[in-house]
């Protein structure tokens, strides 16, 4: 049975057909929310949405501004207003020095971790006027920590870590609360791509557990509740906020 907390709630979440993503919209429509998988993995993407009560998919190319709007016009169109954006698709190409970066692939990390949510929030402010928005930007830990071989991804996420307090500044005077999440380490494909060569799945979380005072590694599910409390009623007061989910590994 569904619980209340998002009932009856559009919520529009990218990325959202793998790990975290996957895991929030699992979560959201278990709490009664009607969710949009909006992905590039078009076969994982409506897979997932064949599992969710009242969920549907959408294919998004979060770079591209006309397919954001497209997007957003059905969904007003077709379903309903949006309440909840979920700013959760990224990139990361690991294990990459500074000196040896191209500007393509920098642009990238760019493209797809502050342009995309910067077309979401922009989005947002534009058409969640008076109605109790959120909009969630998922961040990363490496916004403040920063990690050497990861230039790009580390700056792209702390540039949507400043667009999510600036947005939160922007939407509230018309009740739109913006808020980030800064996971930890999660066992996700895009970790697994952190693997050196001949590493094992499980070598890689042993050598970073260390770096988490809990002693663990976050589940998506971690992540996942902390997003559902964050769009929810329970969270009513709460904006502007970048909350590190990561065992303390930030502190």
């Amino acid at each position: 049975m569904a619980t209340p907390e998002l009932e009856g709630r559009i919520a529009l979440i990218t990325g959202a057909a793998r790990g975290l993503g996957a895991q929030m919209a699992r979560r959201f429509a278990a709490a009664g929310a009607r969710v949009v998988i909006a992905d590039l993995d078009e076969a994982a993407g409506r897979a997932l949405a064949a599992e969710l009560p009242g969920a549907g998919f959408r294919r998004l190319d979060v770079t591209c501004e006309a397919e954001w709007l497209a997007t957003w016009d059905a969904l007003e169109r077709d379903v309903g207003p949006v309440r909840i954006l979920v700013n959760n698709a990224g990139f990361y190409r690991p294990n990459v020095p500074l000196e040896q970066m191209e500007l393509a692939l920098w642009q990238k990390h760019f493209a797809i971790n502050a342009d995309g949510p910067f077309l979401g929030c922009r989005e947002a402010l534009r058409r969640m006027k008076g109605c109790d928005g959120v909009v969630l930007n998922i961040a990363s830990t490496a916004a403040i920590n920063g990690f050497l071989n990861g230039a790009a991804y580390s700056a792209s996420k702390a540039a949507l870590a400043m667009l999510t307090r600036i947005a939160a500044k922007a939407g509230g005077p018309q009740g739109l609360r913006v808020n980030g999440i800064m996971p930890g380490a999660t066992p996700t494909d895009m970790l697994r791509g952190n693997k050196l060569p001949g590493q094992s799945d499980e070598e890689l979380y042993a050598s970073l557990r260390p770096y988490h005072p809990l002693g663990r590694l976050a589940t998506p599910d971690d992540i996942a509740g902390v997003a559902l409390f964050l769009c929810s009623d329970q969270a009513a007061f709460i904006s502007g906020v970048l909350l590190a989910v990561d065992g303390g590994a930030a502190a």
